[in-house]
């Protein structure tokens, strides 16, 4: 009694939960990935920028040092 309604039960479980569990982690875990990996981007993209700012302003000042050591 019971053992067939338990058969299909098991062989449903088998058959739909264990993909649908595993593709919900996958996604998780994809999720995670995709979110760490656009920070890391945002981050690098203010450093390349902060960088950027710095390179022109010694650019500037090189400048500046030239044309105050050619007006002496």
């Amino acid at each position: 009694m019971g053992g067939p309604i338990i058969e299909n039960f098991l062989r449903l479980a088998g058959n739909y939960f264990f993909p649908m569990v595993l593709s919900v982690y996958l996604i998780y875990r994809i999720d995670k990935l995709m979110t760490d990996l656009i920070t890391n981007q945002k981050d690098f993209a203010d450093r390349v920028c902060l960088e950027l700012k710095e390179i022109k302003q010694d650019i500037l000042n090189i400048r500046l040092d030239i044309s105050s050591a050619f007006k002496k």
